[in-house]
């Protein structure tokens, strides 16, 4: 079978994964589970690598050199996924937000640089802002080097709640929601509005890839964006449904094919808000492992997101539990990127 036919008939197993069609198998990838292969510290615009502790600002980011070292996929289809490549998690949104970004152990963490809300007016993004700059560089290399051969994704864009909790902290959010509740949900559609920027501002110059666009290795026939709500676990199902709801709704609007990122440590407290937004297409769950709740607990609520919405699990298990999953769940709307401990 020819290239171009193993594509095409890819590409209809993907629009069945959307469409929640009945198959016969889930979108299926099974590896070693290895979460930190790849920590290697990138060099910075004067040729030396980056260093622990070390602050970024965008003129310490050479966007060639971080392409480089991003590398480039070697093949475009991998099994059941079409791979391809984008930008270098920078923490993106949270340095266009404003927040110092620093290098440790391997990757980049934000500080945060409030102590108050009396400044949500002043969160904006504008094309002038020196990481989006950096980043629309970046992209712009990347689909130089591309040459529509393989898709240019969407960088790792952390969603509303994180980036509230990035520029105030973790503890400032807790005392806000309580204390300042009005004004906290402005901070969260300012910073609803940065992330939809920042995504329309880099599919704005990302070709789009046979007709569509690729998250998680998988193609959609239409726009894709990846929502994110880590810091969700600050807050109770109530609080989720008052305050962050909103937020996703806002951003589902914006995208034809809108997924959200969360974790199984806390998929359980949030599930039932996101089954209730229609306009969300999919549900991702990273596997907390070792910490997490065992796949055994888990089950109930990762059967009624099956049974409801498209779902994709990552992370790592055992052999006797990924066969649970595959025995449990239906394989319809259903993607495993999983990787077996030794």
């Amino acid at each position: 079978m020819s290239y171009e036919n193993v594509l095409e008939h890819l590409l209809q197993r993907h629009r069945a994964f959307w469409a929640m069609e009945e198959v016969e198998t889930p979108l299926l990838s099974v590896g070693r589970y290895s979460p930190l292969e790849d920590r290697r510290p990138f060099q910075l615009a004067n040729g030396s690598p980056v260093q622990e502790g070390n602050r970024l600002l965008p003129e310490l980011v050479d966007a060639q050199r971080l392409v480089e070292h991003t590398g480039k996929p070697s093949i475009t289809v991998n099994g059941d996924f079409i791979r391809g490549s984008a930008p270098y998690d920078l923490c993106w949104t949270e340095a266009v937000a404003g927040c110092p970004i620093v290098w440790w152990t391997g990757q980049v963490w934000t500080e945060s640089f409030w102590d108050n809300l009396d400044n949500v007016e002043q969160l904006c993004v504008t094309p002038d802002n020196l990481w989006l700059k950096k980043l629309l560089e970046i992209t712009h290399l990347l689909v130089e080097q591309a040459k529509q051969r393989y898709p240019v994704c969407q960088p790792l864009l952390r969603g509303p709640i994180d980036l509230a909790s990035a520029v105030l902290g973790d503890e400032q959010i807790c005392w806000s929601v309580m204390d300042k509740p009005e004004r906290f949900k402005q901070l969260l559609e300012v910073c609803t509005d940065i992330f939809v920027d920042v995504a329309k501002f880099c599919e704005a110059i990302s070709p789009s890839f046979k007709g569509g666009y690729c998250i998680y290795g998988i193609w959609a026939p239409g726009t894709v964006v990846r929502m994110q709500g880590d810091n969700a676990v600050l807050l109770s199902p109530r609080l989720y449904q008052d305050f962050l709801v909103p937020c996703d709704e806002c951003i589902c609007d914006q995208f034809d094919y809108p997924l959200i990122h969360t974790h199984s440590g806390f998929i359980e407290m949030i599930a039932d808000a996101l089954l209730g937004n229609r306009k969300l297409r999919a549900i991702q769950v990273s596997l907390d492992y070792p910490a997490g709740p065992s796949i055994t607990d888990l089950l109930p609520t990762l059967q009624k997101i099956n049974a409801g919405k498209s779902l994709i699990i990552t992370g790592g298990l055992m052999k006797d539990e990924l066969n649970l999953l595959l025995e449990t769940l239906s394989p319809r709307g259903l993607c495993l990127q999983v990787g077996i401990h030794d």
